[in-house]
């Protein structure tokens, strides 16, 4: 009859919003019969992709078409993990395996994909990216903690809020509602040290584990509190080491402020280095969590610059 679509033309629509790919279930809904079916499996118009999943012929054999055909092996299913995170543009991610998430009862068997079971399903959040529904940005920050080391979430962390597409409390919020999500031991003080409450030392306290840092005999003579005139900036220094030519800083500041202070900051480094200074910078967690190695790569540094 005129002005009724053909089967085909209809589930290439279809399949235009799901970079190629559908599933039987969707190809008998457009009107394709039991016939029409067989013959496009047996003459290669429809290329197998899982069971009762299938791509058009003409569909590239894309990453996202992978992604796309293993949300339809598992209904309701959401892109998480690492595929999320490079959906929503994470630094460090790629294409990879796809990666799907499911309820905690839901089949965690997929020929295309790994599949995530997560007893926190109804309670995510979710996006639309590309086509695709995702697991929300903190959402997928939270999974990626299972399996990431604790420099590789601090990485991600640092990068959301510094573009804005996050908070630190959204965070907090989402870590709160999946209290017992693998790895969260991990993320929880990265967390916590970005949240606009977070501790700030008080100068004196970080001065005195800086200067307890550069008492040990292997520290030549030091300044304190040292007034420079570079060209392009006046600065007052920390700590300075004449006979290294190094200057010190200890920075005890919390996120919001190094970021807002990343561009002077690097403006006095740069100074420095152009009248001949090295600087190192240490922050309040590295002089009490790890001050042994705070002195090992001020010594080192000190070498180096008596050997130059």
């Amino acid at each position: 009859m005129f002005g009724v679509m053909h089967p085909d033309r209809r589930l290439d629509d279809y399949a235009a919003r799901q970079y190629g790919v559908f599933s039987l279930t969707q190809a008998r809904s457009v009107g394709m019969t039991p016939k029409m079916i067989e013959t496009r499996r047996v003459n290669g118009a429809w290329v197998p992709m899982a069971p009762s999943v299938y791509a058009l012929r003409s569909a590239p054999p894309k990453w996202e078409r992978q992604v796309a055909a293993a949300l339809l092996t598992r209904e309701g299913a959401i892109v998480a993990g690492r595929a999320a995170a490079y959906l929503h543009d994470l630094p460090g991610f790629r294409p990879g395996r796809p990666i799907i998430m499911v309820g905690a009862t839901g089949n965690a068997r997929s020929p295309l994909a790994t599949v995530i079971r997560s007893r926190y399903f109804d309670l995510i959040g979710r996006d639309r990216v590309r086509g695709f529904e995702t697991s929300a940005e903190a959402d997928t920050i939270v999974t990626l903690a299972r399996d990431h080391s604790g420099h590789d979430l601090e990485r991600v962390v640092d990068e959301v809020l510094a573009r804005g597409s996050c908070s630190a409390q959204t965070l907090a919020d989402v870590a709160a509602k999946r209290s017992h999500s693998p790895g969260l031991r991990k993320l929880l003080p990265i967390i916590e040290d970005r949240l606009p409450e977070a501790y700030q030392p008080p100068t004196s306290e970080l001065e005195r584990h800086l200067f307890r840092l550069v008492d040990d005999p292997a520290i030549p003579p030091t300044t304190r509190q040292l007034p420079f005139r570079f060209q392009k900036v006046d600065a007052t220094v920390d700590l300075y080491i004449p006979v290294w030519k190094l200057i010190v800083e200890g920075d005890g500041r919390r996120w919001h402020n190094r970021k807002a202070d990343h561009e002077r900051d690097r403006l006095r480094d740069n100074e420095a280095t152009a009248h001949g200074f090295a600087v190192l910078r240490f922050t309040w967690e590295m002089l009490t969590r790890s001050p042994h190695e705070c002195l090992d790569t001020l010594v080192r540094t000190g070498r180096v610059r008596s050997a130059s």
